[in-house]
């Protein structure tokens, strides 16, 4: 009721601006509509020549399809907010996401969860070094679906979802031949550092949460004192962010009690994670027959190889069974470079910039051998266009 009452008092008010703005113009009417889509709330005004919609913040639910919490789930928040040290004070906002990800989206938290599996482990070992507690390692189901070949529409990529200017900030190498964003273990590292060093400067692991998701700055600019926690900035902080920490303890709900909501986990698809480098360029094609190794799941725990190429000097991650040890030493390969041509007449209006784009060649590459002299080229003229191949020696 508390929701509805929000809708309508909000629908006031802007009726009551439409009211004010008909008064001193007449010959404009203007209606006020809210509707509920995929559980947002919109409002939407419309005049004689044109329409706006507003979005309420936030995921609203009818009261009586929110899932209550049982004996189980409140033992499993107080052992978490013990572990974390964070405070639960408002427990809907926790049901209200038990609802979106064990109701509603139970197919894609299925998915999440059961993608979980593979690099679990891996992760809570990595936090343990580090000193973080081992229940943050569900972050990424809620940043990710636990999916290293995620990419979020402003660019964040991998489990973790770093941004490239924080990836690199961390130590993680962007080019040509790998986005290690999406490296599951040197993500995590860099993840594990990013957490330790936020923890250094709010000293509150929901604090810290909140900051992952909005950036440090975001949290110190709506903090009023150093005593500040999550509940009290709560409402001063972007919708996203307002959500993040309630999602965060739903997603562990469910990790910890899938049952409950008929999920099925796949407990067979646990895995471990031997990481090291790679001391020659070679397939990962190449390396997963010699391992015995499935090919998609090598590929998964190496996504941020970018063309199935391990290149000398890169993390190589070998996933592996509890008690499983590598039995094969693979083979080291020479890696061969050799080109192919391929011809292009130019149209009018092209350049050499963008025919270069267009094949993936650089334009010095293209001039010199097509022997070209500045950047003139006409309509007409064929050019040779050199494609790069990669070979294995045997």
């Amino acid at each position: 009721m508390r929701g509805k009452s929000r809708y309508y008092l909000f629908l006031g008010i802007i009726l009551a601006i439409l009211s004010f703005s008909c008064s001193a113009k007449k010959t404009e009417q203007s209606k006020a509509y809210i509707i509920k889509k995929k559980d947002r709330t919109y409002v939407i005004i419309k005049n004689e020549d044109h329409s706006e919609v507003f979005k309420v913040d936030g995921v609203y639910i009818n009261e009586k399809d929110i899932p209550e919490l049982d004996k189980e789930d409140e033992k499993i928040l107080t052992e978490e907010s013990v572990k974390t040290g964070i405070k639960i004070p408002n427990k809907r906002d926790i049901r209200k996401y038990l609802y979106f990800y064990g109701i509603k989206n139970k197919k894609w938290s299925e998915r999440a969860l059961n993608r979980a599996n593979f690099y679990l482990p891996m992760i809570k070992s990595v936090f343990k070094r580090y000193g973080i507690p081992e229940e943050l390692a569900y972050l990424p189901a809620i940043e990710s679906a636990f999916d290293p070949y995620a990419t979020s529409p402003s660019g964040a990529a991998g489990l973790w979802q770093f941004v490239r200017i924080t990836g690199k900030r961390f130590g993680l190498k962007i080019n040509r031949k790998v986005d290690e964003r999406r490296d599951p273990y040197k993500s995590t590292v860099a993840a594990a550092e990013y957490l330790k060093y936020l923890y250094e400067m709010f000293g509150r692991w929901d604090l810290v949460l909140a900051a992952y998701n909005c950036g440090e700055g975001c949290i110190q600019k709506r903090m009023s004192s150093s005593r500040n926690d999550f509940w009290d900035i709560k409402h001063r902080l972007p919708p996203q962010t307002r959500e993040y920490v309630p999602k965060f303890f739903a997603m562990v709900l469910i990790a910890k009690n899938p049952k409950k909501y008929g999920i099925n986990i796949h407990r067979a698809n646990l895995y471990y994670v031997k990481t090291k480098k790679a001391r020659s360029t070679t397939s990962l094609k190449t390396i997963s027959r010699k391992f015995g190794i499935d090919y998609g799941l090598l590929k998964r725990y190496n996504a941020h190889f970018r063309k199935g190429i391990a290149y000398a000097g890169y993390n190589l991650n070998i996933p592996l069974k509890k008690g499983q040890k590598i039995t094969y030493r693979p083979e080291v390969k020479k890696v061969k470079y050799s080109y192919r041509l391929k011809y292009h007449k130019v149209k009018k209006g092209e350049t050499l910039y963008r025919i270069a784009k267009k094949y993936g060649v650089s334009v010095d590459k293209l001039k010199k051998v097509n022997k070209i002299r500045g950047n003139l080229i006409k309509p007409g003229m064929v050019l040779k266009i050199p494609l790069e191949e990669v070979s294995f020696n045997k």
